[in-house]
């Protein structure tokens, strides 16, 4: 076959021997240049598809955000709507949740776009002092008479903006009761309040007289520290967690001792810090606590965002 095509191509003219090598030759190169120019443009192309397919998620993710308010517009006019307790919980950490996520992506893009400003700049907004609070102990626990959970959170408020206002730190920190239902059952309905009193007597005898302590939940003690930074802080933290654990429980003076632990979280509160995210990082630091066992207390600071355990 070998010899037969050579014999075949040995009897063409010179000609188009020439003609049918220069074609193949201009075939290769244009396809080599198709070839490279395609493969040049391909990011540009992977570009604008990723950038439609983001653009169709934004657009998704408004269009869900807008149904989300419709629904609870329809819920909030329903005649006689009322929650559950559990379903307050819920919504209220979706609510956290999402107002966390869209405020981190928002701030990311501001920050994209506009340059940070000079260090020096900053300087204009010097420290002063933190000034005396006029703290809401209205409306009140009836049990525990204690600022309740509005309370409490526009004392936070009103913490949070005067330390952004003056530049100063401030600090939470947060007792949760362990096994609250369990105590309920095995003692009664009463039991875990009156704990809750003892809980609240230690605090307040292991503060300072501008702190305030407020009720969160029922199973949770809040205790606010205007004006101080994480290390005083955390020391005063620790020393109440040493308070409650050296504590012998009693349900009555005279009854026997009943173990009664706690999960403490302190959280260093900084200039523009707002009252959704403390509270988030806080449940957070509340959960790592109790991972950690009896009687732990973590210490976060809003900076690092990195919880240790207090020694």
């Amino acid at each position: 076959m070998a010899p037969l095509l050579s014999t075949s191509l040995s009897t063409l003219p010179t000609e188009i021997i020439i003609c049918f090598g220069a074609g193949l030759m201009i075939a290769v190169l244009l396809g080599f240049t198709a070839g490279y120019f395609l493969g040049k443009s391909a990011p540009a192309r992977n570009f604008r598809r990723a950038r439609k397919h983001l653009q169709n998620c934004y657009q998704h993710v408004r269009e869900t955000l807008d149904t989300a308010c419709t629904a609870c517009s329809l819920l909030e006019k329903f005649p006689g709507t009322i929650l559950t307790s559990e379903q307050t919980r819920e919504l209220n950490s979706k609510r956290t949740s999402l107002l966390s996520l869209i405020n981190r992506l928002v701030e990311r893009k501001s920050a994209e776009q506009e340059p940070l400003p000079p260090v020096t700049k900053q300087e204009k907004k010097k420290q002063q002092e933190f000034p005396a609070l006029q703290w809401a102990f209205q409306p009140e626990h009836s049990h525990l008479k204690l600022p309740d959970s509005s309370a409490f959170e526009a004392n936070l408020e009103m913490m949070l903006l005067t330390g952004t206002a003056t530049q100063n730190n401030s600090g939470l920190l947060l007792v949760q009761m362990n096994q609250h239902d369990q105590l309920k059952e095995r003692f009664g309905i009463m039991a875990p309040v009156k704990f809750m009193k003892t809980f609240s007597r230690l605090i307040m005898h292991n503060v300072r007289d501008e702190d305030v302590i407020c009720l969160w939940k029922s199973d949770t003690l809040a205790i606010l520290f205007p004006g101080v930074d994480v290390d005083a802080g955390q020391n005063c933290a620790e020393t109440i967690r040493e308070a409650i654990r050296h504590h012998h429980f009693r349900l009555e003076s005279n009854s026997s001792e009943v173990v009664v632990t706690a999960s403490l979280a302190y959280l260093n509160c900084v200039p523009g810090d707002s009252a959704e995210l403390v509270l988030e990082r806080g449940l957070h630091a509340l959960t790592q606590s109790q991972k950690q066992g009896r009687n732990q207390l973590i210490i976060q600071d809003s900076h690092s965002y990195e919880h240790k355990q207090a020694i």
